[in-house]
């Protein structure tokens, strides 16, 4: 075993795409390092929000208890309080100048303020915070002192051990061990058709050695892998000294409680599990190898256990008996209940085991799978009789490696798509708790304000009570309760119902009850009409036909946020806030079938696809004349120009069809399993500009028609535009492909059109015309729910008239290709 090693080790070191491994990860960290230190700091200016927010309501109540003590003087409780206040202030201010000075050393004062706060609830003032949070946050600042720590950047860190923890997330991810595996099996079969092997079994090399031998140098390459990306991770807290903060609190949210858990569990856990993962995949793939199975059954075989694994742990939770946990949902089951020791213990038991196993496999001398749909032995070509070019044109992709490799990056980006999907469903009960705490606050910002509005009425009632006494006026008549009691009462209670609302969030009926608390009892058509926007019509007219059709909505807002309620559109600062905080009360979540197409189309992906058709699997006519002019051996059979040009057309939609319908019906069979079909019917909101229907709402405040159809009918709408798109996009390929000799000219020609042609159709998207512009279509999801329209401020803008432009134009372009070149007379 000792020689094979040596011999496969030589051979890769030998290499020279070998050194590309250091050199992309330095690049890399490097860019990443660059791209942090330029950002403006998002924890920074959030902190510095939040304390000024503190200060600014402080010193709000401050003025509102010092101009009643300058009228009737204050009791001794709230005098108490106005002390306490001035103490806080004084904190407060500590904190502030610290932050705008860029100073995050904030710990000391800020555990003195929240002491000083716990002191000022028990005077029975007005509180303007929300406690739970300030337990964590006292939690944290205590956490911070003891380690003799600051606050620091948590989103785009450069410089400390939350850099590397991000870095490690990236360079230790599912996507980094799937490459591992792919150059793994690459290197297996590669050597097996240059008889690599063959020759070890002719110096009388046992088929344990052999595999074991091969097996052995990728287990070192993977632990110089581990030990080099860590190394290069922690350099930049080494070299700044910054190495402390592995001890840096992150909260991690457990059903309704936080956790801080240090950054050091993750810098610990992720390289060893990472590792652990990678080498089960390795045994699991050269076991397989031995049973000559072709390279894509291969990829196919390997990653069945692993989506089966990842379903097993979206609908089981943690099992300790899987190993999908090494990589994925390990932060919640293992770093914040101190389990993961024994996890990576249970899993390193497993890998020997497994190569254990191993033994028998490799010893025997049988080849269970003789299959030849299996096997990846070279068959010799036969051409068929009929659609001989397009055998031509895919032998050759096959052998550059396009088809397969063109497949498996769709399937990343669909593919990932859903799992970013599944994982945002998966995390919804901190998105509840986020979305809650949220609210509170706003309730709490409310209160205050209502509270000091009744401390005023209670003044001016005194005031007039005592002008009254004095002049002997029996007329004047008082309220016996303070009407503002009453709005703080129900602004009480419905934080005390949203505190509640917490311990129910692990529960089924959740979704059902926050909706019902969030939902007003008022119609829209109670209210005068120049408040009916969009958002409020659409989602009182949404819960009717949800209720009527008797289908389940989506987590979590009980309202349809309309594009004209984006928070782009915020006039200032406080507007945008406000947007925000609406969109992320009513931002929706799912996991079925549909609702992953849904998103993989409301985000536009296809354009990232479409992309990828253009740069790796279609075929022109100017990859065949330089630099291998292939083309005249083809056209002295003799088969035509014409022909070539169709195949060619005719291929590459043929390529691109199969692989969208075969990667995309992958994915959503997964989401399937997962989360079920989904609802068809689910009434989504279309915008209509132009067009009266007496089953359309109009908005006077958004001056736009609008109405609902269903998901099925959109998504099918989508996937017929995105056919549309493909054709129009292959015709201009196949035609540039004409008039250009260089392949890659014409793939960077057919990008800038495309990118220019999008472009252009949104810079100018009013213009008159702009309905002809073909790459107006491809904001596919935009055109189908009408708001291209809007925009455009056009009924013409539409998803029949982009159908037939897309169409005809690609058909046009096409039959432009056919027109003959002029001869050159010399």
């Amino acid at each position: 075993m000792k020689e094979v090693t040596s011999f496969v080790m030589k051979g890769i070191l030998k290499s020279k795409y070998i050194l590309l491994v250091p050199i992309i990860l330095i690049f890399f960290m490097v860019t990443l390092l660059t791209i942090n230190s330029q950002q403006s700091g998002p924890t920074s200016q959030e902190l510095q929000d939040t304390f000024d927010h503190r200060k600014e309501t402080v010193n709000f109540l401050i003025g509102n208890l010092l101009n009643k003590k300058s009228h009737l003087g204050l009791p001794e409780e709230q005098q108490i309080a106005l002390d306490s206040l001035l103490v806080q202030e004084g904190y407060l201010k500590e904190i502030s100048t610290k932050l705008g000075i860029g100073d995050l050393d904030i710990s000391t004062e800020n555990l003195a303020y929240l002491k000083e706060y716990n002191l000022y609830e028990n005077y029975d003032f007005i509180n303007y915070n929300n406690t739970k949070l300030l337990e964590v946050e006292h939690l944290k600042a205590a956490t911070l002192q003891r380690h003799d720590l600051t606050y620091t950047e948590q989103e785009t860190p450069y410089n400390t051990a939350l850099f590397s923890k991000q870095l490690f997330q990236i360079v230790f991810s599912p996507f980094t061990a799937f490459l591992f595996l792919l150059i793994f099996i690459y290197k297996l079969i590669s050597d097996d058709q240059n008889r690599i092997f063959e020759f070890f079994k002719v110096n009388s090399l046992s088929n344990i050695t052999v595999y074991f031998g091969y097996l052995m140098p990728f287990v070192i390459l993977l632990l110089k892998y581990t030990i080099l990306a860590s190394f290069l991770s922690l350099l930049p807290p080494i070299v700044t000294g910054n190495l402390d903060m592995i001890h840096y609190p992150i909260e991690v949210v457990i059903g309704t409680d936080t956790l801080l858990v240090p950054v050091w569990k993750w810098l610990l856990y992720l390289p060893i599990g990472w590792g652990i993962f990678v080498s089960l995949m390795l045994v699991f793939a050269i076991c397989l190898f031995k049973y000559r199975i072709s390279f894509s059954f291969l990829i196919a075989i390997i990653t069945f256990p692993i989506v089966i694994a990842y379903i097993c742990s979206v609908h089981f939770g943690f099992l300790v008996v899987n190993p999908i946990h090494l990589i994925v949902s390990y932060d919640k089951q293992l770093l914040a209940t101190n389990r993961f020791i024994t996890y990576l213990f249970g899993m390193l038991i497993l890998l020997i085991l497994c190569l254990a196993a191993c033994y028998p496999v490799f010893k025997s001398k049988r080849i269970v799978l003789r299959s030849s749909f299996l096997s990846h032995a070279r068959k010799k070509y036969v051409p068929k009789p009929k659609w001989k070019l397009l055998q031509f044109e895919q032998i050759k992709k096959k052998r550059k490696g396009h088809v397969l490799f063109t497949f498996i990056l769709l399937v990343g980006i669909i593919g990932g798509t859903f799992v970013v999907v599944n994982q945002a469903f998966q995390k919804l009960p901190t998105i509840y708790l986020n979305v809650i705490d949220d609210f509170q606050n706003i309730l709490i910002d409310q209160q205050v304000q209502w509270k000091v509005i009744e401390e005023e009425f209670d003044l001016e009632a005194e005031k007039m009570k005592s002008s009254s006494e004095e002049s002997k006026d029996i007329s004047t008549e008082f309220p016996e309760e303070n009407p503002y009691s009453i709005m703080i009462k129900d602004i009480e209670n419905e934080y005390n119902n949203l505190e509640g609302l917490k311990d129910e969030i692990d529960t089924q009926d959740f979704s059902k009850m926050y909706r019902e608390i969030m939902e007003s009892s008022q119609s829209y058509k109670e209210l005068d009409p120049s408040m009916w926007n969009v958002t409020v019509m659409a989602s009182e007219e949404q819960q009717r036909i949800l209720d009527e059709k008797n289908i389940t909505p989506w987590p979590i807002g009980h309202q349809w946020i309309s594009h004209f309620n984006d928070p782009s559109y915020a006039v200032d600062s406080v507007h945008y806030k406000l947007m925000k905080s609406s969109q992320e009360r009513n931002t929706k979540y799912g996991n079925s079938g549909l609702f992953s197409l849904y998103k993989f189309l409301d985000w536009n992906m296809m354009l990232i696809v479409l992309g990828i058709y253009i740069l790796l699997s279609w075929s022109s006519l100017s990859e065949e004349q330089r630099p291998n002019p292939s083309i005249h051996f083809l056209t002295t059979k003799p088969i035509t120009f014409k022909s070539i040009y169709t195949s060619k057309w005719a291929y590459n939609l043929v390529i691109a069809y199969s692989m969208l319908l075969i990667s995309g019906g992958i994915v959503f069979i997964i989401s399937l399993l997962i989360g079920g079909l989904g609802e068809s019917d689910y009434p989504i909101l279309v915008y209509a500009t132009g067009i009266t229907d007496d089953e359309m709402f109009f908005s006077n405040v958004d001056n736009v028609h609008f109405f609902f159809e269903s998901l099925m009918v959109l998504i099918v709408k989508s996937g017929v535009l995105i056919v549309a798109q493909i054709f129009f996009l292959n015709s201009l390929f196949s035609l540039i492909g004409k008039w250009v000799k260089n392949h890659y000219v014409t793939i960077i020609i057919t990008v800038l059109v495309s990118v220019a042609g999008y472009y252009l159709a949104n810079q100018y998207i009013t213009a008159s015309f702009m309905h002809l512009n073909p790459f107006i279509y491809f904001d596919t999801w935009h055109i189908v729910d009408g708001w291209k329209s809007v925009l455009s401020n056009s009924p013409t803008v539409n998803f029949n008239n982009g159908l037939m432009i897309l169409l005809s134009s690609g058909l046009l372009l096409f039959l432009i290709g056919f027109i003959p070149k002029r001869k050159r007379v010399s």
